[in-house]
């Protein structure tokens, strides 16, 4: 048995049948053009699509000496038993604050590292705060420095590691 022909199930004349063939190709060939489907197209579209690039705006403030070496230490399953909970200016400079929770059943002792840095990531200066906490229990903990801070600093927990 053949399997039935649409345009034969349409019962059109042969010259309908072409007709058919023509719009059909027609239909499709309007399809295709309306789709943007050219290459400039997309490209104008992609270009459209992506921001202008923009650089970083200048440095302004001060950078300090940084850690280096064992201070930036980090210790993954003292990190993330410390939070941070405050990021804030001082009268002189900045403050970071935060919690260590110790889950352990024996006193731990965490050294914190905190980089200040400027809104675009770069670090300004850094500072370092150490608590023991006893077990089961949640300290605090306070890392400040005295700097020019630019405006939009941020504060970043960068190490935690056993305090020594």
């Amino acid at each position: 048995m053949r399997a039935p022909r649409i345009l034969t199930l349409l019962g059109l004349p042969s010259c309908g049948r072409l007709a058919a063939a023509c719009a059909a190709t027609a239909a499709l060939l309007t399809l295709t053009a309306c789709s943007g489907g050219s290459p400039d197209a997309e490209a104008d579209a992609e270009a459209r699509a992506m921001p202008p690039e923009r650089s970083a705006p200048a440095f302004t403030g001060v950078r300090h000496e940084l850690p280096k070496g064992a201070a930036l230490d980090n210790d993954p399953d003292l990190y993330e038993h410390v939070t941070p909970t405050g990021c804030a200016a001082t009268a002189d400079g900045w403050r970071a604050e935060g919690t260590a929770e110790n889950a352990g059943a024996e006193e731990q002792a965490f050294a914190v590292l905190v980089l200040f840095t400027d809104p675009q990531g770069r670090s300004v200066d850094s500072a370092t705060a150490s608590v023991t906490v006893g077990p089961g229990e949640t300290g605090d903990w306070i890392a400040e420095r005295d700097f020019d801070a630019p405006a939009g600093t941020l504060c970043v927990v960068r190490a935690v590691n056993q305090a020594k």
